[in-house]
């Protein structure tokens, strides 16, 4: 397994989707506070069908090795605090999270990205990660910075596929040169 199933940091564990996640992953992406900065590949309003064909989705990639998506669970609470992933198994990958708003500004973004960035470069595939998001997610550009990721300008046109509601404008990058200097 190119991924570990399981991924740990202080406070969360990064680990794989579960029937059980379903009702979780409504309440978040059933809240516009977050669903506004996804892809519109997440529908809105969110429902329990959507997430059970996430779940089998984000399953049957990881098995195939062909994307790594994992919840993010509390591990205080138990609750499913959002999801982070990347989405191929490339010398270069795109990395992508949501956290429900309960879990906001206590550095938890932070904290699982950088987890997933030193797993991602500990397969020796991936050399460089990079994100998007839209111009007015100030938080997920400071997420993204407190991490190592530095901006790279505006998203290059083959990686304008994203379908963000006010559209992707700011793009990030990640080296693993970087990284190892962080």
């Amino acid at each position: 397994m190119v991924f570990p199933e399981t991924i740990e940091t202080a406070r969360l564990v990064l680990r794989l989707f579960d029937p059980k996640d379903r009702d979780g992953l409504v309440e978040i992406f059933g809240n516009w506070q977050v669903t506004q900065w996804l892809s519109t590949n997440v529908p809105f309003p969110y429902t329990a069908k959507a997430a059970e064909k996430f779940i089998a989705k984000a399953d049957a990639e990881f098995k195939e090795g062909s994307a790594f998506c994992y919840a993010i669970e509390d591990r205080e609470t138990g609750r499913l605090a959002g999801n982070i992933g990347v989405f191929s198994l490339t010398e270069e990958v795109e990395v992508g999270y949501a956290l429900g708003p309960d879990f906001w500004g206590r550095g938890l973004g932070t904290e699982i990205l950088k987890e997933m960035t030193k797993a991602a470069f500990k397969t020796e595939i991936i050399t460089r990660i990079i994100a998007q998001t839209a111009t007015n997610n100030i938080g997920s550009q400071k997420i993204l910075e407190k991490a190592g990721f530095k901006q790279a300008g505006t998203p290059p046109p083959e990686y304008a596929r994203c379908g963000h509601t006010e559209g992707c404008s700011e793009f990030y990058r990640l080296t693993i040169e970087d990284w190892k200097n962080i």
